[in-house]
Parts: structure tokens; C-alpha cells; sequence
């Protein structure tokens, strides 16, 4: 049997949100810039995307990364992600993700893990922490690029009324919902994909959604979905969900997701500088949130969230694709 392409690949999880590093089978790609290896990916190795993410060989859920040259002198490394509609410019899951794969398998030492790295993403460059006992990871932190608050309280209709939300940017710009005012009392994942395209619409149509520096961010990536929960009076702790790329939602907490809350939280004076805020996304998994630092993006004040999580390393993984397979870029069933 004759085989057309072979990848190699390692699968992780952050906190129930799965993520598959592409190790091998791929070019080296090319530039001086995380934009012109994104552009080069796009226009020459998007094929390797479809194939890997999407079913048979992948699934709806599925979202992926790709390690490559830093671009800037201090960073060890550049991340590319990868999902369902195409790259992402930043993902906290995935980071928290592909720093613990690396640990494990010894392409980062665990001293240069516990002291911090700097890795280059398409949004920026992120600081990255890994909790080390011995050689095993027990947790990663990442101080994200720096977050603002675009739009506070935006009113916009849903289901035939008016409700209100935050839009924040956070390495991609995001509606962040407060579930109460949509008349919900739990996070239903079969209502939230559904939820998240009608906000989505009304928020592009109401604000010109385009980052004053990076002129390929634009629109909402992603709608993050919260609701404070009470069981645990005496810390801040809420119940998230996110749905990003379209239709995918995350297992996670959310990463880019809960930094634009943590920006949206901090606005208002709810938030005070180090104070933790836990995150339960719907696998049950916590990660937690804090405020780094500020600091200002084009004369919008902003802050710096860190965000802490676990992954675990599933498997390593070979994949082929026969030539006549006639499912070479997969499809996608939600």
C-alpha cells in the first residue's frame, strides 16, 4: 500500500481540551516573523491542519500546535495553533499544554522550565512558568500579552431582547457573557455553540473589531461564557465555557477566554493585583487567574493575566494518508 504523507504527532490535554503538537512530516517554515510563518503554513501546509484536526484522524473538539524557530532573540521557541477554522493568535490551553509536552520529553530542562521561558505567538510574546517537582510538571503559569476592555456593557439583542456585555481583547477579541443575563442557570453545552454565533453576529455588527497593531486580528474569535458560583463563598471562583473558531467549544476553563474576562473584571475594581480567581470549565478541571501587571495597548489601558493550569501527555501518534483516500481534508461534524 502506497503512502502519500506521514505526520508525526504528540496529543495532550489542558484540562479536558485536547491539543495535538505536530512533531514531524511538516517543512520548516520559513521567516523572520510568527506572521510570515503563519502566512507560509496557510498558503503551503494547510492541508496538514485539515488533515490532523478534522475527523477521521481528528474530531470537532480538536485543536492543534506547531513548534517552530523563535523570531525574537530571547524566546526558545514559536508556537503556532492550529483549530477547526484555521490558526489562532494566541491559546492559553494550548501553551499550558505544549510547554508540559515539552518538559516531559526532555526538549526543555526542568530548571529552564521552573525559571520561565519566553515564547513567541502570533499575538506576542508570552512568559511561561512551569511548577516542577523533580522532573515532573505539576502545573504551567503564562503571563499573557497585555488585555484590554474595548466595549463595557455593550447592549445588544438576544432571543427577541436586550441584554448587555463586555468585548475584550486578549490575544483575540472576545464577547465575554455573564450567563445570568441570558436567563440561564447552568452552562448547557448543547445551547451554548448556538448562543455563541447569535452574540457573536450582533456584536460584529454593533463595533468595527479590528486590533490597532496586528491588521490580522480582527472579529470575535470567541464568546466566554460565565457565572459566579456561590459554592465557594469566600473565594472568587466562576463556571466558564467558551466557544471559539466558529463552533468549537472548549473543554477547558478557557485560556485567551478567561484572560479577557480577568481584563474585564479588573475595570471594574473587582479584581485586585495577585488576587486568584478560579475557573471550572465543563470537564470539572479548574484552572486559576490572576493580574500580573498593567501596561497599554495604542492609549488602551490594559493588564497583564496570568493563568495557571495542568496538561497531561496522552500519547505519541503516526498518521498516514493513503493516496486514495478520498478524505484527505477530513470534514467536521458538530
Amino acid at each position: 500500500m502506497e503512502m502519500k504523507k506521514w505526520y508525526a504527532a504528540i496529543d495532550v490535554h489542558s484540562c479536558g481540551q485536547p491539543l495535538r503538537i505536530i512533531t514531524g512530516g511538516l517543512p520548516e517554515l520559513p521567516g523572520s516573523t510568527m506572521r510570515a510563518k503563519a502566512l507560509f503554513f496557510q498558503r503551503h501546509v494547510d492541508d496538514a491542519r485539515k488533515l490532523l484536526m478534522s475527523e477521521p484522524r481528528g474530531h470537532y473538539a480538536q485543536t492543534g500546535a506547531i513548534v517552530t524557530a523563535p523570531v525574537t532573540p530571547e524566546a526558545r521557541f514559536g508556537l503556532l495553533f492550529l483549530n477547526q477554522q484555521g490558526l489562532a493568535s494566541v491559546s492559553g490551553h494550548g501553551i499550558i499544554a505544549a510547554v508540559t509536552a515539552w518538559a516531559a520529553t526532555g526538549q526543555i530542562s526542568p530548571s529552564d522550565a521552573a525559571n520561565a521561558i519566553l515564547i513567541d505567538c502570533l499575538a506576542g510574546t508570552v512568559r511561561v512558568t512551569a511548577d516542577m517537582e523533580g522532573d515532573e510538571v505539576r502545573s504551567v503559569s503564562f503571563r499573557n500579552i497585555p488585555s484590554y476592555v474595548l466595549a463595557e456593557q455593550l447592549p445588544i439583542t438576544f432571543q427577541g431582547r436586550q441584554i448587555w456585555i463586555d468585548v475584550a481583547f486578549s490575544g483575540e477579541f472576545y464577547a465575554v457573557v455573564d450567563m445570568s443575563r441570558l436567563g440561564a442557570a447552568s452552562l448547557e453545552p448543547h445551547q451554548l455553540r448556538e448562543w455563541a454565533g447569535m452574540i457573536r453576529s450582533e456584536a460584529e455588527s454593533r463595533l468595527e473589531l479590528q486590533h490597532p497593531q496586528l491588521d490580522w486580528i480582527s472579529g470575535i474569535h470567541g464568546v466566554f461564557f460565565y457565572q459566579r458560583d456561590e459554592r465557594e463563598p469566600d473565594r472568587l471562583t466562576f463556571r466558564s465555557a467558551c466557544v471559539f473558531a466558529g463552533e468549537q467549544l472548549d473543554r477547558s476553563p478557557g485560556g485567551a477566554g478567561v484572560c479577557a474576562h480577568l481584563a474585564v473584571v479588573s475595570s471594574r475594581g473587582l479584581l485586585e493585583p495577585g488576587q486568584q480567581v478560579v475557573y471550572e470549565g465543563i470537564s470539572g478541571v479548574r484552572a486559576v487567574g490572576s493580574i500580573a501587571g498593567d501596561s497599554l495597548v495604542s492609549g488602551w489601558k490594559a493588564v497583564i493575566p496570568q493563568l495557571s493550569g495542568t496538561a497531561y501527555v496522552l500519547g505519541f501518534m503516526n498518521f498516514l494518508l493513503d493516496p486514495d483516500d478520498p478524505l484527505s481534508d477530513g470534514f467536521v461534524l458538530y
